[in-house]
C-alpha cells in the first residue's frame, strides 16, 4: 500500500539554476531597452547637428553601448570622423575639427549619461537592486578588473543577489 504524500507538505521551489537564468534574462532584456534609447537619442542628436548617416551611426552606437568605455568611445571615434571628414558643414564657418569636437563632447555626455545614470537605474530598477550600489559595484569591478570588471559586475551583482536570495529562504 503507498503512502500518499499531501502536496502542501511538499516545498516546491524553483531550481537555483532558473532563479539565475530568469535574472540574466531580465538583465539581457534591459540591455536591449538600453541600447534602444541609446540609439533613439543619438539618431536624434546626430540629426539635429547634422551629422550625415545620423541613423547609421546611431545602429552602431546602440549595438556598441553595452559595452562600457569602449563601446561609446569606438563609437564617438566613427562618428567624429564622419563629421570631420563629412564635406557639409553643420557648423557653418567653423573648422572641421570644431565640428569632430562637436560629436566627440556629445558622446562623452552620452556616456556619462550612460553609464552613471540610465545603466543602473534600469538594471536596479528591473531587479530591485539600489541604482546607487549598483553604480558603486561597478565602479569598484571596473577599478580592480578593468574593462572585464565593467562588463561583468552588472550581471555578478544580479547573480550573487539570487544566491543570496535563495538560500536565505
Amino acid at each position: 500500500m503507498k503512502k500518499k504524500i499531501k502536496k502542501s507538505s511538499v516545498h516546491h521551489r524553483k531550481p537555483l539554476s532558473h532563479k539565475i537564468g530568469a535574472a540574466l534574462l531580465t538583465y539581457a532584456k534591459t540591455q536591449l531597452v538600453l541600447m534602444s534609447v541609446v540609439t533613439v537619442v543619438t539618431w536624434i542628436t546626430l540629426s539635429k547637428l547634422g551629422v550625415q548617416f545620423a541613423l547609421l551611426l546611431a545602429l552602431i552606437t546602440g549595438s556598441v553601448s553595452v559595452i562600457p568605455i569602449v563601446g561609446i568611445t569606438t563609437a564617438a571615434i566613427i562618428a567624429s570622423g564622419v563629421a570631420i571628414f563629412d564635406t557639409i558643414r553643420f557648423l557653418p564657418n567653423t573648422s572641421v575639427l570644431l565640428e569632430g569636437f562637436v560629436v566627440l563632447t556629445m558622446y562623452a555626455l552620452l556616456n556619462i549619461v550612460i553609464d552613471y545614470f540610465l545603466s543602473p537605474y534600469l538594471v536596479g530598477k528591473s531587479s530591485g537592486i539600489n541604482p546607487y550600489a549598483l553604480l558603486f559595484f561597478v565602479l569598484i569591478g571596473t577599478w580592480f578588473f578593468g574593462i572585464w570588471g565593467a562588463l561583468l559586475t552588472m550581471p555578478a551583482v544580479l547573480v550573487g543577489r539570487v544566491i543570496s536570495e535563495h538560500y536565505n529562504k
